[in-house]
């Protein structure tokens, strides 16, 4: 994966959209306006893929709940479910 990889984006039916991506993981500025709500923020790639894992319903329902109409969601392959296998590692 790049390291511009988005983990959640969503969008509404005006348009609007909402997404985190490396712009908020790799961060090292204090301020943090996505949608994960400074959970991710300067975390790194790794940390950020699992608290979006563990997280992700509860920032969509936060987000309906706040008045926007999410009418789709996307989540990184990453961020859906852990590997079975690590990529690159050797197998026994």
């Amino acid at each position: 994966m790049s390291t511009m990889t988005t983990l959640i984006s969503y969008q509404s039916s005006g348009g609007d959209q909402g997404r985190c991506d490396a712009k908020c993981y790799l961060a090292e500025e204090p301020d943090c306006t996505c949608i994960c709500g400074g959970r991710n923020h300067g975390a790194g790639k790794q940390q950020a893929i699992e608290n979006t894992r563990d997280l992700a319903q509860s920032w969509i329902d936060r987000t309906r709940a706040n008045g926007q109409d999410v009418t789709d969601v996307q989540l990184a392959l990453d961020a859906q479910h852990e590997p079975l296998f690590a990529l690159g590692s050797a197998q026994e």
